[in-house]
């Protein structure tokens, strides 16, 4: 019969005498999968030590006044505007295990493949908290109709929402789904000038566009058709990682296996309501 005060898995993997190993090979994972999280303000992140939340100041636009020689402009306070914040409230673990006896019979490095599969789990934990601010840009409006074919008409009119809300040309970026990778392939301009500059990969960077660069991702929110995808400005949305992915081996010898843990503590915050437009994709 066991002892009702054996330690859970979480009481282990928080214990002092359990050592965390940052496994390069877990960070090269990570930074394989994460295709949102880059995209991002991170600029807060280390402001954050202790608690749970950090404040950030929002600066409000200034505005210019004809100059009248002997009276004085009053002074705008910049810093008025309601401020953002960041809640670190994500905390979420991938777990593998091996058995002792197939630990020994099993000749392939069954331990470091499975900390690269469970980083590869945590970094799309990481990326879907930040799609799942997508439909919430310009006011909760998602441009379009679900199921919608992308088009040069619609990233035209994304670019155009942008621009007339003085959101910056440079650090924008687009995020889609394989569906919307394949109607950008029959876009002319898109084909003609970068698609054959730009080597493709099944997730991350798969081109550029206006200037702009162009993300693909199985790892977005999804609608009844299709998902919300989103062009944005880096400032659109913020991340803070309070505790970055860590790599955890586990041996448990009274039970005869070895555990694998891999989790971070993080949060996100859109920052920013028109830096961003969401639309829809085509399908899932």
């Amino acid at each position: 019969m066991a002892d009702s005060t054996d330690p859970s898995l979480a009481d282990l993997i928080t214990a002092d005498f359990v050592p965390e190993i940052y496994s390069k090979n877990v960070q090269m994972a990570l930074e394989r999968k994460l295709v949102i999280v880059p995209l991002v303000d991170h600029s807060f992140q280390d402001e954050l030590t202790l608690g749970t939340k950090i404040w950030i100041p929002v600066m409000d636009n200034a505005s210019a006044g004809d100059v009248n020689p002997g009276s004085e402009i009053a002074g705008t306070d910049l810093a008025n505007a309601t401020a953002k914040s960041i809640t670190v409230n994500e905390w979420q673990e991938a777990i593998a295990e091996i058995s002792e006896m197939s630990a020994i019979q099993v000749n392939a490095p069954y331990l470091a493949k499975a900390a690269i599969k469970c980083a590869n789990a945590v970094a799309k934990a990481m990326d879907y908290t930040l799609a799942e601010k997508f439909k919430g840009f310009q006011s909760d409006d998602v441009y379009g109709a679900d199921g919608q074919t992308l088009s040069d008409d619609i990233i035209l009119h994304c670019m155009e929402t942008l621009d007339e809300a003085d959101v910056p040309e440079d650090e924008r970026s687009i995020v889609i789904d394989p569906s919307s990778k394949v109607d950008l392939l029959k876009i002319d301009k898109f084909v003609r000038n970068d698609y054959v500059r730009e080597v493709v990969i099944p997730t991350g960077r798969f081109g550029n566009i206006y200037n702009m660069g162009v993300f693909i991702t199985n790892n977005l929110e999804y609608t009844d058709t299709g998902n919300y995808a989103a062009m944005f400005h880096k400032d659109a949305l913020g991340f803070v990682a309070q505790k970055q992915p860590t790599s955890v081996k586990i041996p448990m010898p009274w039970k005869h296996k070895t555990v694998i843990n891999v989790h971070a503590i993080w949060g996100v915050a859109e920052l920013r309501d028109t830096s961003g437009i969401c639309f829809y994709t085509r399908k899932l």
